[in-house]
């Protein structure tokens, strides 16, 4: 019986051990979770967004040109004259412009952020290392030694943005800006057709005018939870933007301004998200969970039929590579 006894002191020490070593655990390590409340600062009055109801679309499908890469799986139609077709997983590019074949032999493996065309589709540009690579359909070919974030205007006149010292020069036609240089950027910063420009001040969000210089305030977060500005876009009067946090598994941050309000959504992926505009509307991909493409309306999100790799934003629309062939998102029904 005694022997019993203190076969039972043993198990309630070792439980209580147990207890307190999970106990301790957890006053070192505290639970946490990866998201606010609320992940804007301001304005005070914004909108968290939610994934509703799908909508439907509309679809035209693309025959590729003749001469196209064979496996292509990136095109890019810019008018009828000039035409891109890639190989995403090498980075082979060619461009097929005034009945000529290019070869692209030193574009960027991934084109979405870092490839720009003008609108005549007689120019195209993209960023290196050493500075942005400018392409012309004669063959002449020039490099704008350290520039980024280039930008072709409707008048297919190259804007850039070259660090000088401690400023980023905003070189365009209308004039050149000098910005702090601890003012950060994603690769899209061009906005309302070149005449603002987005930039990201510790956290502050703001549009600045490249016509008189005033800053105007969109939204501020914060920066050591929101620490890269990826993206921005213009679409009609309203703002879009895509801001990353690079952990394991990245999260990222959505924010859309309106003339009436600011609306956010916020999700984690390990895919690469693209923002684009297709028939007026703010189209999105790796944000829901199944793959399919997103738009925003009527301040909600609504998936599409479609799922999509990674997209091109031609004059016309967003295209896509499907089991079909390429499709081009002509029309959303809402």
């Amino acid at each position: 019986m005694k022997r019993w006894w203190w076969i039972g002191f043993g198990v309630i020490a070792i439980a209580i051990m147990i207890v307190a070593a999970v106990i301790h655990q957890n006053s070192v390590v505290p639970v946490t979770s990866w998201a606010t409340p609320n992940p804007l600062i301001r304005p005070h009055h914004n909108q968290a967004m939610s994934l509703t109801s799908p909508l439907s679309d509309q679809t035209e499908t693309f025959s590729l040109p003749p001469h196209h890469l064979k496996g292509t799986d990136w095109y890019l139609p810019i008018t009828q004259h000039s035409q891109l077709t890639y190989i995403l997983h090498d980075g082979q590019a060619r461009w097929i412009v005034n009945n000529q074949v290019l070869p692209l032999n030193n574009a960027p493996t991934d084109p979405v952020g870092q490839l720009i065309y003008a609108p005549n589709g007689q120019i195209l540009a993209w960023s290196t290392p050493q500075g942005i690579t400018v392409l012309h359909a004669n063959h002449t070919q020039n490099l704008i030694p350290h520039a980024v974030a280039g930008y072709f205007t409707s008048h297919n006149v190259l804007d850039y943005v070259v660090h000088v010292g401690k400023q980023w020069q905003i070189h365009t036609p209308l004039r050149t800006l000098s910005l702090s240089s601890a003012l950060s950027f994603g690769y899209h910063p061009f906005i309302f057709h070149g005449q603002a420009f987005v930039v990201d001040d510790q956290g502050q969000l703001e549009q600045v005018s490249l016509i008189t210089g005033h800053a105007t305030p969109i939204a501020t977060v914060r920066a050591t939870r929101w620490p890269e500005l990826v993206d921005s876009l213009s679409y009609g009067h309203n703002i879009a933007l895509l801001l990353r946090r690079p952990t394991a598994l990245p999260a990222y941050l959505l924010i859309v301004k309106t003339p009436n309000r600011v609306l956010w959504y916020r999700w984690q992926t390990g895919l690469k998200p693209q923002i684009g505009i297709s028939s007026g509307h703010l189209v999105i991909n790796n944000l829901d969970p199944s793959g399919q493409l997103v738009t925003l309306v009527r301040d909600n999100l609504h998936p599409l039929p479609q799922s999509t790799g990674l997209f091109s934003q031609s004059p016309r629309g967003i295209i896509f590579q499907t089991s079909q062939g390429f499709i081009l998102l002509s029309h959303i029904i809402s």
